[in-house]
């Protein structure tokens, strides 16, 4: 039996023998006992399965057939759909955080789905699919796992002394492709130290003094890091910490060149930005060059269409809209109300397009930055 598309084109035929190639599909018993295989070349598969969401392929396209089993699993496979996924964001409920969201942009359209984390515990970082977390109620308790595969490893308990926050990031080393997990921790919100750890094969924290880069009776608020690529930095209200997680070495680096400095650092792919407002209708998005600390302008963009959603939704606005994160870098920024968190907002900032999402406004909600991916740790 021959499929046809309707322009007439075939799709495949072949009268030969069952193939052991592994990444062809083959067809039913009825057509298997007449010894004839339909198959589509290897290269057409890869590229197909290649082009289905990461969830999409756990969830089900794996459990077609065993050829599109293997194929999911190669590395090189999962390394290419990497590659071409787009990020999105993991939205948790602080009370009962396994049962989330995932949002994502496809298409140019918002989707949201609902999302079992597979663990009791809020995600404090993310990397390729990676995300570290700790148990509810015992932070010294951590893990990596991937949400969507369910797979999970225990990191070497750290320790925290009494009265001590600490502040948790994830990132790849590409050299080695290895993952490493930084700790900072100090007292009263100011990182005197901070801990890494190699995944798989340190089985105890590597510690990195922080204080020469500090002037006498200069602070560094310890913040969530954020994770760009193979960095990760710290920011206060005056410098910018940036650890190199191949070389472990941390420098410090100046804030953008912008008088009175008020706006939000987000993480956009391989680049720390800095998103503030230039004037009441305009934003301007700064970059950072992680390796030399220069920043540059990227992009300015009308705000207005932004301000007059928020406006509309909220008659109390009073101009305390806020980015939260890079949904599509350089393109879409997710803003929230520091008032009414009930209601958020993707805006494409080149084509100044508004798309609302809400969530149960009585919850409390966690978000990190996520991309949904097949990657494990070897």
């Amino acid at each position: 039996m021959v499929r046809k598309r309707k322009s007439g084109a075939v799709l495949a035929v072949a009268d030969e023998p069952m193939s052991s190639n592994p990444y062809i599909c083959h067809s039913c018993k009825r057509c298997a006992r007449k010894r004839k295989t339909r198959y589509l070349p290897q290269d057409i598969v890869f590229q197909f399965l290649s082009r289905l969401p990461a969830q999409l392929l756990h969830d089900v396209v794996r459990h077609v057939c065993r050829e599109w089993s293997l194929v999911i699993r190669s590395p090189n496979f999962i390394h290419h759909h990497l590659r071409n996924s787009t990020g999105g964001l993991i939205v948790q409920d602080q009370h009962s955080p396994r049962n989330g969201f995932y949002v994502e942009m496809r298409r140019g359209c918002l989707e949201i789905c609902n999302f079992d984390c597979g663990f009791d515990g809020l995600v404090w970082s993310s990397c390729n699919g990676l995300v570290v977390f700790s148990a509810l109620n015992n932070f010294n308790t951590l893990y990596v796992s991937n949400p969507l595969t369910k797979q999970k490893t225990n990191l070497p308990p750290y320790r925290t002394r009494k009265g001590d926050y600490s502040a948790l990031g994830i990132a790849l080393v590409e050299a080695s492709m290895k993952y490493k997990v930084v700790h900072a921790r100090g007292k009263y919100f100011f990182p005197n130290q901070i801990a890494v750890l190699t995944i798989g094969l340190d089985k105890v924290w590597r510690h990195i003094n922080v204080k020469h880069l500090l002037l006498p009776n200069e602070s560094l608020v310890i913040c969530w890091p954020l994770v760009t690529g193979g960095y990760v930095h710290w920011m206060s209200e005056y410098i910018v910490l940036t650890l190199n997680v191949e070389t472990e070495i941390v420098r410090r680096f100046p804030v953008p060149p912008i008088p009175n400095v008020r706006g939000k650092y987000l993480a956009m792919d391989s680049h720390l930005s800095f998103v503030y407002n230039s004037d009441e209708c305009h934003m301007d998005v700064w970059q950072m060059n992680s390796i030399t600390g220069e920043w540059t302008l990227l992009l300015s963009f009308d705000s207005k269409p932004l301000i007059h959603t928020f406006k509309g939704m909220f008659p109390e606005f009073s101009n305390s809209v806020r980015p939260l994160c890079w949904l599509v870098a350089r393109k879409v920024l997710v803003f929230s109300d520091d008032l009414d968190r009930r209601c958020w907002i993707a805006y494409d900032v080149k084509a100044s397009l508004v798309q609302l999402f809400e969530f149960n406004k009585d919850e409390s909600y966690h978000f990190r930055a996520h991309v949904n991916s097949l990657v494990w740790l070897k």
